[in-house]
């Protein structure tokens, strides 16, 4: 391959990339991003999964963003937001936390679903319709709102939803 055509595939790819980070955000609010962008905490995207990571979410959850994932999750039935958010001050210790956002006399208000947490990766998140789960130990329970994972993708894995009135939680994968 010749230098030129090289360097037109290389600028291309990242173009691409780009393309689709900058999609992957598009339909989000700028008032949640606004509420969730600050203190050097940014949105999980794409880029910022590692190894297979970005191919596997890709092919798992196509037209999604790992950092976002909008849904019925509040106990009021209101539309919100599941937004994982990472720090990244010291590289060898990035930082992530995932944030709960609803709104209320239409202004974002934020709740943290898992506090900063020290990961070697990001974890993603998404959105799962009501229905019937079982967890890793064969434990069921029927869900009848809208639920979400919060996961390391090929590694541990939570499924979260509201019961009505508490948020609760169970391991769907080690």
């Amino acid at each position: 391959m010749s230098f030129y055509k090289g360097m037109f595939l290389a600028i291309f790819t990242c173009l691409a990339t780009y393309s689709r980070a900058q999609d992957c955000l598009s339909n989000l609010p700028q008032s949640v991003r606004s509420a969730v962008e600050q203190d050097n905490w940014t949105i999980v995207q794409p880029q910022d999964l590692s190894g297979n990571d970005p191919q596997v979410f890709r092919v798992n959850h196509p037209g999604e963003c790992p950092g976002v994932t909008a849904g019925n999750f509040y106990p009021k039935g209101k539309s919100s937001f599941l937004v994982a958010t990472i720090q990244r001050d010291d590289q060898k210790n990035p930082i992530e936390k995932l944030t709960l956002v609803f709104f209320k006399k239409d202004l974002p208000v934020t709740a943290v679903v898992v506090p900063p947490t020290q990961v070697a990766d990001p974890f993603v998140v998404w959105k799962l319709r009501p229905g019937h789960y079982q967890d890793l130990y064969g434990t069921k329970t029927t869900i009848s709102r809208e639920s979400f994972v919060y996961e390391k993708l090929v590694g541990p894995a939570k499924q979260f939803y509201y019961d009505g009135t508490h948020l609760k939680s169970f391991v769907i994968s080690r």
